[in-house]
């Protein structure tokens, strides 16, 4: 493994994910006024001869901002994946292509969220674009509960790339977006698709959508026409598992 920087992640989730990754953890730091309800963490790690540190809790609140429970470790960060190994995923595991392309999700709650559910339906991979994205920051790691673990991530300079990448396999752009043609249910969603979901204030960018090839909305009864986006993700991404179950 090429030589990285070590980061912090925090809370008890997270760090119970990446305790079964192998060597990814190098140290846990544990506050001595939660030993208790740790023990297991802190089991786990001697059994992986993985340092813990018991520390004052001022000491990782130093160190991080948000809930931390009392937990710290310090891990190698998450591999990336390029484009094209991305691509060979959905060969590789006997199935149609499904992709989700974030088009400047910057916010780590929503990030997190996204990469909880994405993992939960068997997303092949979620790609994002480097430049004003949030990226993978600590707050992602504990927003979503560890999922960051088991996603694969592609990191890209440009996400319209990777969309024309995804055209040239025959794999189908699909956008979500409040003013969409047909909705999610009225969508095909068994074919090879790559789902595109925009930022939290002005979803989808113009550009990037015009490379869409079909834009999608959810139905929506109440006054309010629109959700946070990780719950609209979501919406989307568990009709793409429904109806696929229903087609094997």
């Amino acid at each position: 493994m090429e030589n990285k920087d070590l980061i912090y992640i925090y809370g008890v989730n997270p760090v119970k994910e990446a305790l079964k990754v192998p060597y990814a953890v190098k140290e846990i730091l544990i506050s001595k006024s939660r030993l208790l309800p740790l023990r297991e963490i802190i089991e786990t790690a001697e059994k992986c001869l993985i340092p813990v540190r018991i520390v004052d809790e001022k000491r990782i609140q130093k160190i991080v901002q948000g809930v931390h429970q009392g937990v710290l470790a310090k891990v190698i960060p998450k591999d990336k994946l390029d484009l094209t190994d991305a691509l060979k995923i959905p060969s590789q595991k006997r199935e149609p292509p499904f992709f989700l392309i974030l088009d400047l999700i910057e916010d780590p709650q929503n990030f997190g969220a996204i990469l909880r559910v994405a993992e939960a339906v068997g997303v092949h991979a979620v790609i994002y674009q480097q430049r004003r994205s949030v990226g993978i920051v600590p707050s992602v790691w504990k927003s979503s509960a560890g999922a960051v673990w088991h996603v694969n991530l592609v990191e890209i300079n440009n996400i319209k790339y990777a969309i024309r990448e995804f055209k040239e396999r025959d794999i189908t752009i699909i956008g979500a977006e409040a003013d969409g043609g047909k909705t999610l249910w009225e969508a095909s969603l068994n074919s090879p698709i790559a789902i595109v979901i925009g930022s939290e204030g002005s979803g989808i960018r113009q550009t990037v959508r015009e490379l869409c090839d079909e834009i999608v909305k959810i139905p929506m009864k109440g006054k309010i026409n629109s959700l946070n986006v990780s719950t609209a993700t979501s919406v989307l991404l568990f009709e793409v598992m429904r109806q696929r179950s229903l087609s094997v």
